[in-house]
């Protein structure tokens, strides 16, 4: 002990005999001295790894000794940086800075607990600009915080413990050169080594959830977060930000989940979805273009211009489910149901940035990049899609193309991405009036608002991201007030109060698609618009009650039945319902609506499919975890379900298409693709002067 007393005062303690006294008027004993060096070297190190721990048992996550290693290692390069900041001045200075970070990690931490409550992901550098409009809801944040407490205050408890008892434990004294040496070639040691225990651990492997992928490919944020911790992970971030992501795609042919032309007898001769434009070659554009060309097209089919002209109300619902469908409570949505497209496999994943990476999928057929707002970078950027359904309107010539949101205008930049899109918006400020300006705001007021702005047009293709059925639902908001009674009068007057003001708040919806169908009706629309409805998310904010397995009425797993849901496409013209059995999710939306639309489009350059196009179904998650018509494929453990005793797929193949779908989604939105495709002048499709007028609005 005398050796190692020695050693920490010859190496760590500076010669200027002030340092010595700790602060306080009695000499510093040799072995006081070498004890106060050793845990101010361990103070920063424990710091760290005890706030990673509350997150992760915050986030619901298990410990593992993997992941511990990979932390701690990861953790030394930190923490000793810290050390050298607060061991360059004196004894009093050094305290100052030691306690301003340890206050500043357990803020940041704190805020990632709350983010992470509120919308299941994590808060990252390039989303903090937005981070008032995307927790403006007091509700939601004083919810979070009382969900929780306990870790808020353990994420506190080593700023309160430091201010009370570190002068005496931690004395942060200036240490010498040699032992800042010693301690910034510690940080350099282990910054090295970590990475290259995780390529040798890994051994370079591909799989889309290996450490080696995790740490060098594309950003996965709570997979990364779990595996290595929640600073590397935004080390990660922070890298991919300023240097971007290296070009990493799988050279692996897609032909074997793509269907030939089909074989039906009632398409005579089958089109493939393919534009016949030049693709651009050359850079990150030309690693795209051999991605497109090496993607077989779907064809055309029997529900090929099923809407061939008719008018567009597309809505993408807050939150909805489909155990928002009940013929007594919300009839309307039950009647779009039990009357058009029943869609049994689909499924909404949770994306990365909560309601408007939801949006973007939706509305433009494209898996979100990583760690950004991605339409908010496609406003800024002027990024062109031209196959959204407002661009496609725009195309074919209809009279009105717009959209509303009854809410803030500017709330996640939609007055720019909705406008970028092709739109005519309005919201809550920029000349859409409500009844009330409440929160949540009414989606029946919205629409009774709007619909005079284009039901008597002749054509038009309208876009609604309604707010009613917004969280938290731990108490009763002005919208679930509004349908208290008939909750309370219904089958699911016992459930749990979140589980009731959750349905209560989606009868609103319900209304408004009432008052669209009965406009539609009146104008004589009714029969030459589909009305198609899905959510932009799952009702994340009944995690914390487990409210989703309660509507569910049995244990619902949090892979992947969290996130089935519903698609609704309806028109009056229907005459019976149609049952798809087919997987699918949002991504498959956008093209499947274009095909029945009778709209052109490439659908090379989708992530989704037309689901009526035959090609082998892929559902995506964002840990890449993944559905097929064979089974479904775990990412997170590894391990394959298949649906029928000898079902199987190849998953090897499969993990590298959907690597894939990833890269070449966020490569297109960063390189502005589909200009280059289409130059100046955009997409003109061939029937663009046919359509409407050999179609329903002929």
């Amino acid at each position: 002990m005398e050796k190692i007393n020695r050693f920490l005062n010859s190496k760590f303690n500076t010669d200027d005999g002030s340092d010595y006294r700790d602060g306080f008027d009695e000499p510093v004993s040799s072995a006081k001295a070498a004890r106060g060096n050793f845990f101010t070297l361990l103070y920063f190190p424990a710091l760290i790894l005890w706030l990673e721990l509350v997150l992760r048992l915050s986030c619901g996550e298990g410990l593992s000794f993997v992941s511990f290693l990979y932390r701690f290692m990861f953790t030394v390069p930190i923490a000793s940086v810290l050390t050298l900041l607060c061991t360059i001045g004196g004894a009093r200075l050094n305290r100052v800075l030691c306690a301003a970070f340890t206050a500043a990690l357990s803020i940041w931490f704190s805020v990632q607990i709350l983010y992470f409550n509120v919308f299941r992901t994590f808060l990252t550098v390039s989303s903090i600009g937005g981070t008032n409009q995307a927790m403006n809801s007091f509700d939601m944040i004083l919810d979070a915080m009382r969900s929780r407490v306990l870790f808020l205050i353990l994420t506190f408890l080593p700023l309160v413990l430091y201010i009370a008892f570190g002068k005496r434990l931690f004395p942060f004294r200036r240490i010498r050169m040699s032992g800042r040496l010693i301690v910034l070639g510690t940080a350099v040691l282990f910054a090295v080594a970590a990475p290259l225990i995780i390529d040798a651990a890994t051994g370079g492997s591909q799989s889309n959830l290996s450490s080696h992928s995790l740490y060098r490919g594309e950003l996965q944020q709570k997979p990364a977060q779990e595996r290595f911790g929640m600073l590397t992970m935004q080390r990660i971030d922070i890298s991919r930000l300023f240097f971007g992501t290296k070009v990493d795609l799988k050279n692996v042919s897609e032909d074997d989940y793509t269907a030939d032309a089909p074989a039906d007898k009632k398409i005579v001769k089958p089109k493939p979805h393919e534009t016949s434009a030049k693709l651009p070659t050359g850079g990150d554009t030309g690693d795209i273009t051999s991605y497109v060309e090496g993607v077989k097209p779907t064809y055309t089919n029997e529900y090929t211009d099923f809407f061939k002209g008719y008018n567009v109300i597309f809505l993408s619902a807050e939150s909805f489910s489909h155990y928002c469908i009940d013929k007594e409570i919300t009839p309307n949505l039950y009647k779009m149901y039990n009357e058009g497209f029943q869609f049994d496999n689909y499924y909404t994943p949770g994306w990365g940035v909560s309601t408007t990476d939801g949006e973007y999928v939706n509305l433009v057929g494209l898996i979100p990049k990583a760690g950004v707002w991605s339409f908010s970078d496609s406003a800024k950027s002027h990024v062109y899609f031209p196959f959204s359904l407002a661009q496609q309107a725009h195309n074919y010539g209809y009279s009105e193309v717009r959209a509303y949101h009854n809410h803030d205008y500017t709330y996640y930049d939609r007055d720019k991405y909705l406008t970028n899109l092709g739109y005519d918006y309005k919201g809550v400020g920029n000349g859409l009036k409500l009844d009330e300006i409440v929160w949540p705001n009414s989606d029946l007021e919205m629409v009774e608002h709007t619909v005079d702005d284009y039901i008597n047009a002749d054509s038009f293709s309208v876009y609604y991201m309604t707010v009613s059925g917004h969280g938290s639902w731990s108490d009763w908001n002005m919208m679930a007030l509004r349908h208290k009674d008939e909750i309370e009068h219904s089958k699911f007057k016992n459930y749990s109060t979140d589980c009731k003001v959750y349905l209560a708040a989606n009868i609103e919806l319900d209304r408004a698609v009432g008052k669209l169908m009965k406009s539609l009706k009146k104008a004589g629309k009714l029969n030459n618009t589909v009305i198609c409805l899905t959510a932009d998310h799952y009702p994340y904010a009944l995690d914390d009650v487990d409210g989703v397995s309660e509507l569910a009425g049995h244990k619902v797993d949090d892979t992947f039945e969290k996130y089935r849901n519903a698609w609704l496409m309806w028109s009056g013209s229907m005459k019976k319902s149609v049952k798809v059995k087919t997987y699918c999710s949002s991504l498959d939306v956008l093209p499947t609506l274009s095909n029945m639309l009778g709209y052109e489009y490439d659908s090379r350059m989708l992530m989704g499919t037309d689901v009526f196009s035959g090609k082998d179904p892929l559902v995506i998650f964002l840990d890449r975890s993944f559905i097929t018509q064979n089974g479904k494929f775990n990412a997170g453990t590894g391990s394959y379900t298949p649906f029928k005793k000898n079902g199987k797929d190849n998953l090897e193949k499969l993990q590298s298409i959907v690597s894939n779908r990833f890269t070449v989604s966020r490569m297109i939105l960063e390189n502005d693709y589909y200009r280059k495709v289409f130059g100046s002048k955009g997409f003109k499709p061939k029937n663009a002067k046919t359509l409407l007028k050999s179609g329903k609005n002929g």
